[in-house]
């Protein structure tokens, strides 16, 4: 089952510094599940995807992006999400490693350990890896790649 509320984290481990403003991009593409009370089946709802707050400045390599959208669960009750990351590299000539995506988790609002003090990053207080978009560059910047999907949840 999804927690209560979640927060997605996004690392640069790209080997390539990520810049907005030159066109540079990340969403996180989420579609969750619920099983209907009344037909047994499974439902999708495709959430909009997140773009972090990501409209201008940039991103090191080997920084991350906590995203500003706090997911709350406690209604819609869903049970499991598939998520996928698509990045837009202005860099992406250059760039030959990955983008690592975390989640971070409570039960309630404000209360995910990325708001607790003392919160240092994604990887060094162990949250949640959901998977990796390997960086395998065309040859060209700006050019568009999408993680395989990821299943979390039950």
């Amino acid at each position: 089952m999804l927690p209560q509320f979640r927060k997605y984290i996004l690392v640069n481990n790209s080997g390539q510094t990520l810049t907005y403003s030159a066109g540079g991009r990340i969403n996180i593409k989420e579609t969750c599940w619920i099983i209907d009370p009344t037909t047994a089946k499974i439902t999708y709802t495709q959430l909009a995807d997140d773009d972090l707050g990501f409209t201008t400045g940039t991103l090191a390599n080997g920084a991350e992006i906590i995203g500003d959208v706090e997911l709350d669960n406690t209604s819609n009750l869903y049970i499991g999400a598939q998520l996928q990351i698509e990045v837009t590299h202005d860099e992406g000539t250059a760039a030959t490693g990955t983008f690592d995506l975390y989640m971070a988790s409570g039960d309630a609002t404000g209360e995910l350990e990325s708001n607790a003090s003392g919160y240092a990053s994604a990887e060094a207080n162990g949250l949640m890896f959901i998977g990796s978009l390997i960086w395998e560059s065309n040859g060209l910047d700006d050019e568009v790649m999408r993680s395989p999907i990821f299943s979390i949840g039950s």
